[in-house]
């Protein structure tokens, strides 16, 4: 895990994209349509917006990438595992005309790649111009790559340079074959989900039905960032969340360091503070790239301060453990962007 680890961030890695619940909109009424159930921007087309879903109150129902190809045809990407629930919901409030709704989870698969050397192994398999200039951090185009009809988009979940790569189900193999004759000399590695979740730490990526579920806000979990408040659209918990921002929330999602030796925090071990147990951690692991042992967790708003010290009960231990709030891994995108 390690290596492919460490393959990402000095190299190229590879990794399947099954994972993600995919869904094709479009139709002269799917921009409206993406509008009232996501909470943030709709992207212009060949851009793409990370968009939470909200229910009424307020709450996280879905974490979505959202990607307009062209005029009215979109594809959204979120959790593999939530596509029933979040089907449901979308067909729940379908208008009854104007909008094609279909789940491609299964017809749209491939591969991302990520790593300093990403960009220079997609260029050496399309004849389109992937420049940064001509394909920025959260853009996106369909183009060739080999002899497969691609959707690529440039974000990745490692915090890395990076980009998603889909094709129809039955060109997958030819996609890989592609990618990996080109990747050869470029220390091209395939990297698994565990090593994904390491390399998420180092930006403190949050994960679904970890750091976002159903019980959470946009505010205490900080999507609200992400979250268009103003767009005068009255999008389906847009009151809840708005009372939210107004009160405030009681707790803050923080990231920490752990003073861990032979055991890493999972989720839900307890977060101390002055003898009390004052919050809980959500999920944690070990950082490969960092070698550190980081968690994610809530504790009361007063309390998330950098530098915070605290305690975290793991398998019957108080492991001391800091709250820091930059990033491990380019704290300020600008590696990112480039």
């Amino acid at each position: 895990m390690g290596e492919e680890v460490r393959a990402v961030r000095e190299n190229v890695g590879l990794n399947e994209v099954h994972n993600f619940g995919k869904y094709a909109v479009s139709g002269p009424g799917a921009h409206d349509y993406l509008d009232r159930i996501m909470a943030g921007r709709i992207p212009a087309v060949g851009k793409l917006s990370l968009n939470p879903m909200l229910s009424p109150k307020g709450r996280i129902i879905g974490d979505f990438t959202v990607a307009q190809l062209d005029q009215g045809v979109f594809q959204v990407t979120a959790s593999f595992g939530a596509q029933a629930y979040h089907m449901r919901w979308f067909e729940q409030h379908l208008p009854e005309s104007g909008v094609d709704l279909r789940n491609v989870s299964k017809q749209r698969i491939g591969f991302q790649i990520a790593g300093p050397k990403a960009q220079e192994l997609l260029s050496r398999v399309t004849r389109a111009d992937i420049s940064t200039a001509a394909m920025p951090f959260l853009s996106v185009r369909e183009i060739d790559v080999g002899q497969c009809q691609a959707i690529v988009q440039r974000v990745s979940y490692t915090g890395d340079r990076g980009y998603e790569i889909y094709v129809p189900w039955h060109q997958q193999v030819a996609l890989y074959e592609v990618l990996s004759a080109a990747g050869k000399d470029l220390g091209l590695r395939p990297f698994g989900m565990r090593a994904m979740m390491s390399l998420r730490l180092d930006k403190s990526f949050g994960s679904w039905m970890r750091e976002f579920k159903p019980d959470y806000t946009p505010l205490e979990t900080g999507l609200d960032r992400f979250v268009d408040y103003d767009k005068p659209v009255d999008f389906i918990g847009k009151a809840a969340a708005l009372a939210d921002r107004e009160q405030g929330a009681e707790r803050k999602l923080c990231t920490f360091e752990v003073d861990a030796s032979d055991a890493d925090a999972v989720a839900w071990e307890p977060i101390w503070h002055d003898g009390a147990v004052v919050g809980y951690v959500t999920s944690g692991g070990y950082s490969h790239y960092a070698q550190k042992s980081i968690a994610f967790g809530f504790i009361p708003t007063g309390l998330a301060a950098e530098g915070r010290q605290v305690e975290v009960e793991i398998l019957g231990d108080m492991i001391p453990a800091r709250l820091y709030t930059a990033p491990l891994f380019d704290p300020n995108n600008e590696y990112l962007r480039g």
